[in-house]
């Protein structure tokens, strides 16, 4: 349980540090690429949802 809290005020931090450091451009950048990233995964898993319906159903 430490281990989780340990990584996630790391990562808090970090990400503080880097906020502060990185350009708003780049921040556009980033948070554009992760989006992109999460609509992919989104469709991935939509699709696997769909597919299991599909194979339950027939």
């Amino acid at each position: 349980m430490f281990k989780n809290v340990y990584y996630l005020s790391l990562g808090v931090v970090l990400g503080a540090v880097l906020g502060i450091l990185v350009c708003d451009d780049t921040k556009k950048k980033i948070t554009k690429a992760i989006q992109g990233k999460a609509k992919k995964l989104s469709g991935c898993i939509k699709s696997l949802s769909e597919e299991t319906v599909h194979t339950i159903k027939g």
